[in-house]
């Protein structure tokens, strides 16, 4: 049986992992969310203004009562600046079964920060939530986003063929990585 307890503040040496609030509006605007070239491989489409983004951080912190939500936003402690973001999603209390998505603004891309984040938030899927099993897909043309399953020691699955939509709407193949909690923890 799962412990659920939502999102808890993680922190790794470069990063703070805490819930969103209004005051990261500007810089998720800024940062990742307005890039067409970071939301090109994800679910959900560029933010066509401020607006778009202050009305998504509202749902998010609308639903931070909820035990089974898990969204961070990753916050470079150097900059205090909001950077990116990292959630828990399709959690199945069936099998204690969970996926993971992230995104990060272009300016930090191959810094290792999206590993660092992973790891944390794997670290604690698995041995505070108690996890068994924890997913992750990414679009074909995004390998970048594979490295980082592989890094933080997810395993390569298959490649599922239109299994999920793009941001502009278009039917995708994605990559499919996982990792075991006995695997984790050896």
């Amino acid at each position: 049986m799962l412990n659920h307890m939502g999102t808890k503040k993680l922190e790794t040496k470069r990063l703070i992992l805490r819930r969103f609030t209004e005051e990261d509006a500007l810089d998720m605007y800024n940062n990742w969310a307005s890039d067409p070239e970071v939301t090109k491989f994800i679910t959900w489409p560029t933010h066509s203004s401020l607006d778009v983004t202050k009305r998504v951080i509202g749902m998010w912190t609308s639903s931070y009562d909820n035990l089974e939500y898990y969204h961070w936003v990753i916050e470079l402690k150097e900059k205090r600046s909001a950077i990116g973001s990292i959630s828990l999603m399709n959690i199945d209390n069936n099998i204690d079964g969970c996926e993971v998505g992230y995104c990060i603004g272009r300016a930090f891309w191959n810094k290792g920060i999206v590993t660092e984040a992973l790891n944390a938030v794997i670290d604690f899927a698995f041995k505070e939530v108690g996890f068994e099993r924890i997913t992750a897909r990414h679009h074909v043309g995004n390998d970048a986003s594979g490295r980082v399953m592989e890094k933080c020691g997810l395993k390569y699955e298959g490649t599922l063929r239109k299994i999920s939509r793009n941001g502009q709407g278009q039917l995708v193949d994605c990559k499919y990585f996982s990792i075991l909690k006995d695997e984790y923890l050896g």
